[in-house]
């Protein structure tokens, strides 16, 4: 439901509204018109989350380094260097544009902290876990939660025939990330109007859909084939969102553009009810399609590109993902589902997740609605158990009890930190959950979108229709 709209300030044709609880950025013109708007209009927002989400990240990057603060800035800095040449030149006049309207409101952050800003996620998945040929990381993995998840049907699975997808974001709640969550209604002069998720000053960072029909969403799954000199997620996935037409389309961004980390893109087509799981690392990409007879397809935090599993033919990646979750023996397929659903291997991301989701849209088949999507992306039963845990009820384990929609209690990322460009200093600690989870509807525009609480869900979910979001600036 939406209960009231508020006009928080305009700037040029682009403007800043309270939906339903909900903070919105509409964003129209060229590359730097609409990065001047986003300045402009959240700028002290901006200054802010620059400075503390910084902050958690180094601190996140120096936990699974085990090493200080300043090493995990340094690092993060390392990171935007090595990505920063693989900005596509619209996307750095956007964050030029960025830059500029919050120096015009008297800001200290710069575009360096802005391009640092849209490479920080990358440069956190990086570090997220071991690489055995990379002396910079560490050999043993940090024990680091698992990640975001979907699912999308469509045709026999949904009620009324339409594509239905959901997606959950899950990470921590570090400093300044709860309270800046916004949702971006784009409009630019070239390429499909879009909505996304994401964070004041930050172009995108894991999907949305556009108003071609085209919804896609990222799944962190690692690889031994990282690097920071490639794109990242949020660069990908404006790439896609802004100029994607067909799946083909989104294949083609994915194995064309110089990639970073191991993500799964989720990419769907309501013109067309399809959809592909495009499965890659920095160096390798392969397309994993619904099993023949199932119109559905979910996803998690590992891949499923293997050889004869669910109807696969192409390249192996799970032999890149097989030493980063210490899996012991991948040389069939039963035992590569045995190790990666092992319950004693932390290493492994909420792998029960993926056993959930094919349950759910077996006992729904046929049923599926946007209401039930959102009961599907809010459930909290246990895959292995069938026990129902309570909002703040702890996982069992990193990949043992993880639930669809989840959650773990306080980590601690260190004590009395000195914030990025700030006089703060305070303890670091988080929790990991659903940041947000939405809903859409690709082909008539709806979309449900939760991200008032934490975990999101539980804060319930708000009603949009892109195309006529689109309309207030046209």
């Amino acid at each position: 439901m939406k209960i009231g709209t508020e006009i928080i300030g305009t700037y040029g044709k682009g403007f800043l509204e309270n939906s339903g609880g909900i903070r919105v950025l509409h964003l129209k013109g060229s590359p730097y018109e609409r990065g001047y708007q986003h300045g402009t209009l959240l700028a002290s927002e901006i200054t802010n989350v620059i400075s503390d989400g910084i902050t958690g990240a180094a601190s996140v990057v120096a936990t699974a380094l085990q090493a200080n603060i300043e090493t995990g800035l340094q690092k993060l800095k390392e990171g935007q260097k090595a990505a920063g040449p693989y900005i596509p030149p619209e996307f750095r006049e956007e964050m030029t544009g960025i830059a500029d309207g919050i120096a015009s409101k008297g800001s200290p952050m710069t575009l360096d902290d802005v391009l640092l800003w849209n490479t920080m996620y990358d440069s956190w998945c990086f570090f997220a876990h071991p690489d055995p040929s990379d002396p910079n990381r560490p050999a043993e993995r940090h024990a680091y939660p698992p990640g975001c998840s979907s699912c999308s049907t469509w045709g026999d699975a949904t009620q009324d025939g339409s594509l239905i997808m959901g997606k959950n974001m899950d990470n921590l709640d570090l400093p300044g990330i709860l309270e800046n969550r916004i949702l971006v209604i784009s409009d630019p002069d070239h390429g499909f109007g879009h909505a996304n998720i994401t964070h004041p000053g930050m172009i995108a960072i894991d999907g949305g859909f556009n108003e071609g029909g085209i919804e896609m969403m990222t799944q962190y799954s690692p690889s031994i084939y990282e690097t920071m000199s490639g794109c990242g997620i949020g660069i990908l996935s404006r790439l896609i969102l802004q100029y994607a037409h067909t799946i083909n389309d989104a294949v083609n961004i994915l194995t064309v553009y110089p990639r970073c980390t191991g993500i799964n893109y989720h990419v769907t087509d309501a013109k067309v009810n399809r959809a592909a799981v495009i499965e890659v690392s920095a160096s390798e990409a392969a397309i994993r399609r619904p099993e023949k007879g199932t119109d559905a397809l979910w996803t998690s935090n590992h891949y499923n590109c293997y050889p004869g599993w669910k109807g696969y033919t192409g390249k192996n990646m799970v032999k890149g993902q097989a030493p980063v979750y210490k899996l012991q023996d991948i040389s069939t397929i039963e035992k590569w589902q045995e190790g990666i659903y092992d319950p004693k291997n932390d290493n492994i991301a909420g792998a029960g997740r993926f056993k959930r989701y094919e349950k759910l849209v077996k006992e729904n088949y046929g049923r599926i609605t946007a209401e039930k999507m959102m009961q599907i992306m809010s459930d909290r039963i246990n895959p292995d158990t069938g026990e129902e845990r309570e909002w703040e009820a702890p996982s069992g384990g990193f990949n043992d009890g993880v639930t669809i929609c989840m959650f773990t209690p306080l980590n601690q990322y260190g004590k009395q930190v000195p914030f990025y460009k700030n006089d703060k200093k305070e303890d670091i600690s988080a929790r990991f959950g659903n940041l947000w989870s939405l809903v859409a509807v690709p082909g008539s525009g709806d979309f449900y979108l939760a991200m008032q609480d934490f975990p999101a869900q539980r804060g319930g979910y708000v009603h949009f229709n892109l195309k006529a979001e689109l309309q207030k600036t046209r």
